[in-house]
């Protein structure tokens, strides 16, 4: 429990922890805008901004917007252009156009650096600032100086941070080493602006190490000023983001270490934004994959000086390019994004990552959460001195009683802190501890003077939670079985009395008030509680979901209270919808409801439930369901009356017994059923009526015998009456005839011409008979020989020997030769062909027939011919021998050759 606790404190503190107000007011992309007031954001409608990348604003430190810039024109206040505001020498497609920057040790005058990557008629590429005044001549502030130059070199990245001492702030700047060099970039400049102004005489860092290809990409310090972030937005393959050290008492630039964009072999992020957490220890950035989606990821920065480690992926998007990063006065960090589109189209939204703190994926990076209608996201985000957000208030979330302490940090040494408490109570120190009289959100403020006197205010939203409301005096009854005032008790049912239900809340229970304070001895079986003593009283812890205890106590009363005997309940075996598992389904609601008849109950303020168990009806667990589904059992009864123990009573819930059908699921009969004695089935004769039923469940028969006589589902059900209930049962059950035998092979033998033979073979489960004219029938076996076949188209005959399978048959082709034909018109042996063709065996036929001269006075290519008819050109040939040569093509392609002779008789 104490775990759970300590997570939901860490996650409240880290999300409403609120730093100083000078980055409240932000105004970005196409006429965006937010206000940040005590952590929650306000979405503005008045923002006049166009900027697609970078920008820059400023509030003072109580939260209250000065002015914005896109860094070619500057905003007031009130949303118009500052006098002498416009013509800047920023340039907006910049990724860092601008960052305001107020001079140390006052609260008038502020500094405009612009970034330019490019010359042309106006300005010069370079880096330049201008310098604002806001004061009672200028309440809504003035340009007096524009566009003051500090370096020529091209650049389009610049951040700020706080010296060490707070008496200065670092300008940052990265770019060339030149306003010529356009291929590289490998040179950090550092400019100080202190009380007496900005010191132009900037400091270089030339860092081969961290050399970028490309100008686009963010540079970013983390708030403690420590380590500097850059990003490289190549896709040449170059892509990189660099780590380093920055010194903020001298401002040096040192190198620390690459880390990895790499995603596998070819695929690699590119970066372009970058924040860190407000604790400086995990950086993130966002980036394109150079084959696919936007990401965003999360590398820990603290102590890491590994280049390989690899990051971790908050978020994967096809939809949206993740572009800048910057962290809130809230402490979460935004993300903007356009849309993944050719035409770069603004998005209604930004994303945030809540914890940032917080590593890994707990980090809760959420997609569109910040809608910033009617304004639009583009590439850019405000750009702020980073040290705003180091500023910020330590404290826990405690509950209602206890003492809470506070601290606070800064980007220096804290002189003193004023505290209001934001219960009407206030206080003075670095460490004060503070007791709340009531629960809720609490603002708290300090007022911090840091060592050079400059005055921080910063917020944090804490809760103080709610103690668990516990009713006092409170009774659990329970039944006895006896009159000894001793039961089993399940102790958690006091939850309902003793406090909401519906929270969670854990209870712990004890025997004295001393073990409850100090959290021993508790009662290990609370769900099965003996009690031992009458109206014992027992002690009770409850905890709440937030960690909060609260105590009190409560007794438990046993007593005992007859209940009248309950009839028993009887249902038939298939209630459950299955049968043959001797179980049934017993409707306990319709039995709660003949209880209530039956002993005359008060449906008001009478409770019934059942159980399975005496014991579990004693400590109402297990409670059955309305629907209950069981074996013949006993079924307990608890009774309450008015919340107290009414009695606990028993009765039998029994299963009736299956009505008995003793049938196979399938059977056979012979396909004419009439050639073998009849099958006939038999009901059960102690079941006491029958319903024989075919497939679609029409009743055919209501005898207790059946005669089968048809293939097909059939079902019998059987219906008896036991214990006042009439019950049934179905069996279904398959009328099949025997599997029909089926033509293996046939072989037929021709070559010997005085004895065509034809071998048949079956597979069947049975013997057969073989015939060739369904008259005369041969053999007992599974095969037979035909001997002496007449040549012909013949049709096989077989039967089984037990006339039960369906007979078969199947035509042969027997070829064979006529020895002569006799063609004087009579109708008989008219003709002269190959017996046996026919167009189911035979693909194709040609038969030439000659005389003794070798001239062709005949031929045959035609299945539907009836043969040669003993003429040539119309004349009718004299009888002779003859001569013919054959060439058949049967069904597999195989070729046929056969040569003769016949005779040609006339008579």
């Amino acid at each position: 429990m104490k775990q759970k606790v300590v997570g939901i404190l860490f996650i409240l503190i880290a999300n409403l922890s609120f730093s100083q107000g000078e980055a409240n007011f932000w105004f970005f992309g196409e006429k965006a805008g937010i206000d940040f007031d005590l952590g929650r954001t306000n979405i503005l409608s008045n923002s006049q901004i166009t900027a697609p990348a970078g920008s820059a604003s400023i509030s003072d430190r109580n939260g209250n917007l000065l002015f914005y810039t896109n860094g070619e024109t500057i905003w007031n206040k009130n949303h118009q252009i500052m006098e002498n505001g416009t013509g800047l020498a920023g340039e907006i497609g910049n990724t860092q156009t601008a960052v305001i920057v107020p001079k140390p040790g006052s609260q008038e005058i502020y500094y405009v650096f612009t970034t330019r990557m490019e010359s042309d008629a106006n300005f010069s590429a370079g880096l330049k600032y201008s310098e604002v005044e806001i004061s009672n001549a200028f309440p809504l502030g003035k340009v007096i100086s524009k566009n003051v130059f500090l370096a020529i070199y091209k650049t389009e990245r610049i951040t700020a941070v706080h010296s060490d001492d707070g008496n200065a702030i670092w300008v940052i700047t990265f770019g060339s080493s030149n306003s010529e060099n356009t291929s590289a970039f490998e040179t950090f400049s550092i400019f100080k602006v202190d009380a007496t102004g900005v010191d132009n005489r900037r400091t270089m860092y030339r860092v081969p190490e961290a050399t970028t290809t490309s100008s686009i990409g963010q540079l970013k310090i983390a708030p403690d000023g420590k380590t500097i972030g850059l990003a490289n937005f190549d896709f040449t393959g170059k892509e990189a983001l660099y780590i380093l050290d920055f010194d903020t008492s001298t401002g040096e630039v040192t190198y620390r270490n690459k880390i990895s964009t790499n995603m596998g072999p070819n695929v690699f992020i590119v970066p372009y934004g970058i924040a860190f957490s407000q604790d400086s220890k995990i950086i993130y950035f966002s980036g394109d994959l150079n084959v696919g989606p936007s990401l965003v990821r999360q590398f820990n920065v603290e102590g890491s000086s590994d280049p390989l480690n690899s990051p971790i992926v908050l978020t994967s998007s096809n939809a949206y390019k993740y572009r800048s990063l910057q962290l809130g006065s809230d402490g979460k960090i935004y993300v903007a994004k356009k849309i993944h589109n050719d035409n770069d189209e603004g998005s209604e939204f930004l994303s945030v990552i809540n914890e940032p703190n917080i590593s890994g994926l707990d980090s809760d990076f959420v997609d569109n959460q910040e809608n910033v209608t009617p304004g639009l996201s583009f590439s850019g985000l405000p750009n702020f001195v980073q040290s705003f957000f180091e500023s910020r208030i330590f404290s826990e979330d405690k509950c209602l009683g206890e003492n809470v302490n506070f601290s606070a940090t800064s980007y220096i040494p804290i002189q003193s802190i004023n505290w209001d408490f934001g219960d009407g109570n206030s206080a003075t120190g670095l460490t004060p501890t503070h007791q709340y009289t009531s629960s809720g959100s609490k603002i708290v403020q300090a007022e911090i003077t840091l060592n050079n006197n400059t005055i921080v205010n910063v917020y944090k939203k804490i809760q103080v939670f709610a103690l668990p409301i516990l009713k006092p005096n409170q009774e659990l009854v329970q039944c006895d079985d006896d009159f000894d005032g001793i039961s089993n008790f399940n102790l958690f049912n006091i939850r309902e009395k003793i406090t909401n239900p519906a929270l969670d809340e854990e209870l712990f229970f004890y025997e004295t008030n001393i073990d409850a304070q100090a959290d021993i001895n508790r009662i290990t079986t609370p769900d099965n509680y003996r009690n031992t003593i009458p109206n014992q009283e027992i002690f009770i812890k409850v905890v709440n979901e937030n960690g909060c205890i609260s105590f009190s106590s409560f007794r438990v009363n046993a007593t005992f209270v007859q209940v009248d005997p309950i009839s028993e309940m009887y249902v038939c075996e298939d209630s459950d919808s299955t049968s043959g598992n001797q179980k049934g389904a017993f409707d306990l609601q319709a039995k709660k409801v003949a209880i209530y008849n039956d002993l005359n109950l008060d449906r008001t303020t009478t409770t019934l439930r059942f159980y399975n168990t005496y014991s579990d009806a004693l400590t109402t667990t297990n409670e059955l369901p309305e629907n209950f589904i069981s074996k013949t059992t006993t079924i307990w009864v608890r009774v309450d009356e008015n919340a107290s123990c009414g009695g606990i009573q028993s009765f039998e819930a029994i299963v009736n017994s299956q009505p008995i059908i003793n049938l196979q699921n399938s059977y056979t009969i012979c396909f004419d059923p009439s050639l073998k004695p009849p099958i006939t089935l038999s009901a059960d004769t102690s079941n006491e009526r029958h319903e024989w039923k075919n497939s679609l469940g029409t009743v055919i028969s209501t005898n207790i015998n059946f005669t089968l006589t048809n293939t097909g589902t059939f079902s019998l059900t059987s219906y008896k009456t036991e214990n006042n209930i009439e019950c049934s049962f179905t069996k279904e059950f398959e009328v099949t005839n025997p599997e029909n035998p089926v033509f293996s092979n046939i072989i037929v033998n021709t070559e010997d011409e005085n004895n065509n033979i034809v071998e048949v073979f079956i597979d069947g489960n049975s013997t057969y008979e073989f015939s060739l004219d369904n008259t005369t029938f041969f053999g007992n076996t599974t095969s037979y020989t035909f001997t002496q076949v007449i040549p012909g188209l013949k049709t096989i005959y077989v039967r089984d020997t037990n006339n039960c399978e369906t007979p078969i048959q199947q035509n042969v082709s027997v070829l064979g030769v006529q020895e002569y034909f006799t063609p004087n018109g009579d109708g008989v042996n008219d003709f002269w062909n190959i017996r046996g063709l026919d167009a189911v065996f035979y693909k194709s036929i040609n038969i030439k027939i000659f005389d003794r001269l070798g001239r062709i006075v005949g031929s045959i290519t035609d299945f539907n011919s009836p043969g040669w008819d003993g003429t040539f050109n119309g004349k009718t040939l004299i009888s002779n021998n003859y001569w013919f040569t054959v060439e058949i093509v049967d069904i597999d392609d195989n070729l046929i050759k056969k040569t003769g002779n016949f005779s040609l008789i006339r008579k």
